[in-house]
């Protein structure tokens, strides 16, 4: 099978769940392509752990999400951080720029799934989720829900999978976010 995860990550955490997602697909045995959108403002913080400099500079180092990648592609995972209930300038105007495949039907009938970093509860991420599978669904592509059942005794959103990074900068994935991606993965 082959993936693509195109993803937006400014302060690091939706690139960790980007990357997460990759090594699981690929210990499956799937082809994987990693890329980020551009982000022509994107500026470093100054005030930032060794840590976070170090996986933010990987990051920055992927090349950058182009919308006939995705033609080649069975599974298509799309992430973003959360703004306002919606997702990022920067991965709107890449799912903007596909308009000519959906006007020409080709993603049609790929396996979508969608992922998101959001500073808080309150943020919007389910409505960033919903935003996501609706940009599917005009494409033709079929969602792949996240089951209630996947973690028992966890509230999961069946729309994708959230991380909460109460507003810091990008270290590690939390283990939580990192099992729901191992079983979710699996279903695709």
């Amino acid at each position: 099978m082959k993936v693509i995860i195109v993803f937006h990550s400014v302060c690091g955490n939706t690139y960790l769940m980007a990357k997460f997602f990759e090594a699981v697909f690929i210990k499956a045995g799937h082809q994987v392509t990693l890329r980020r959108v551009a982000d022509v403002d994107w500026v470093a913080k100054p005030d930032l752990s060794l840590e976070a400099v170090r996986i933010l500079a990987e990051m920055r180092e992927l090349p950058e999400a182009v919308p006939a990648e995705l033609l080649g592609a069975d599974v298509i995972l799309m992430g973003s951080p959360v703004y306002f209930g919606n997702v990022s300038a920067e991965l709107k105007a890449f799912m903007d720029s596909t308009g000519g495949l959906w006007f020409q039907g080709k993603l049609i009938g790929k396996k979508f799934g969608a992922f998101v970093s959001a500073g808080h509860a309150e943020g919007g991420a389910d409505l960033t989720l919903q935003a996501l599978h609706t940009y599917a669904q005009y494409m033709g592509m079929l969602s792949v829900p996240v089951p209630v059942t996947l973690l028992p005794g966890e509230n999961i959103n069946s729309l994708g999978i959230i991380q909460y990074s109460r507003g810091k900068h990008a270290e590690r994935l939390d283990e939580r976010t990192g099992r729901l991606i191992e079983h979710w993965s699996r279903i695709f």
